[in-house]
C-alpha cells in the first residue's frame, strides 16, 4: 500500500483486529513518478501481521546469496531484511499488463515462498492484473481470489493460460557470488546449488551469475 493509507491500515490490524504484528518492510523501487515539489516517492510498504503466534515462515525458501564467504555463515544465504529492492514492470516488458498498479511477480514469489508451503490456499481480495495468481500456480499453491473489474477478471485468466518462461522482476541479489570461497570444493559445492537455491524461476540470470563466477574465480 502506498504511503498515504498504509498507517490506517496498521492501526486497523493492530488495535481493531487484534492481530499479532511481524513486520513492517519497505519495497524500494529505482524508478517512478517524478515531482517538482517535494521527494519522488521511491517506495511502496508491506505490513506482515500474523493470525496468532502460530505461523508459517520459511527462511530458507527465501533467503539471498552472502556477499563474502565466513564459516560461520549459513552458505545456504541469509535473511532478506526488511527492504526489498524489485523493480516495477515496465511498459516495454513482454509480461506487462493494462493495469496501473502490477506488481513484478518476484515480489508477490518471495511473499508466497515464506507465507505458505506447497498445496495451501493462498487469498488475495484484490486480484487486478492477476499476478498472485499467477505466482501461485507456478508454486503449487491453491488460490482464490476476488476481482469486481471484469476487464481484470479477463486479463487474470488469459494470464493463468500463458506459458511460463520464469517470474519477472528479480532481487539483483540473487546473481551475487559470494566472494573468498578458495577452498576449491567447497566453492564447487555451492556454485552448484546456487541457481536452484537462488534462480529457480529466474533462468534470465543465469547468464550474469555464470559471468561472475568466471570473473571471480576463473571457472
Amino acid at each position: 500500500m502506498g504511503v498515504r493509507f498504509i498507517s490506517y491500515l496498521y492501526e486497523i490490524l493492530d488495535d481493531e483486529l487484534n492481530c499479532p504484528f511481524n513486520s513492517w518492510i519497505t519495497w524500494h523501487y529505482t524508478q517512478g513518478m517524478g515531482r517538482k515539489r517535494g521527494f519522488s516517492p521511491r517506495h511502496d510498504d508491506i505490513l506482515m501481521f500474523n493470525m496468532s503466534d502460530q505461523f508459517t515462515f520459511n527462511l530458507d525458501a527465501v533467503r539471498v546469496p552472502q556477499k563474502y564467504y565466513r564459516s560461520r555463515n549459513n552458505m545456504r544465504g541469509a535473511n532478506p531484511g526488511d527492504v526489498w529492492e524489485f523493480s516495477h514492470v515496465h511498459y516495454c516488458q513482454k509480461n506487462r499488463q493494462s493495469h496501473p498498479t502490477q506488481k513484478p511477480e518476484a515480489l508477490i514469489e518471495r511473499m508466497v515462498l515464506a507465507s505458505s508451503d506447497e498445496g495451501d490456499l493462498v487469498l488475495d481480495p484484490f486480484v487486478g492484473s492477476g499476478t498472485t495468481p499467477r505466482v501461485c500456480q507456478q508454486l503449487g499453491r491453491r488460490f482464490l481470489g476476488f476481482e469486481i473489474n471484469p476487464d481484470y477478471v479477463a486479463l487474470a485468466q488469459e494470464r493463468l493460460g500463458a506459458e511460463f518462461s520464469g517470474f519477472d522482476g528479480v532481487d539483483p541479489r540473487m546473481a551475487r557470488v559470494p566472494k573468498d570461497m578458495r577452498d576449491p570444493e567447497l566453492r564447487r559445492a555451492y556454485l552448484e546449488k546456487h541457481p536452484e537455491w537462488f534462480l529457480k524461476n529466474h533462468e534470465g540470470c543465469l547468464d550474469l551469475f555464470e559471468k561472475r563466477v568466471l570473473e571471480l574465480y576463473g571457472e
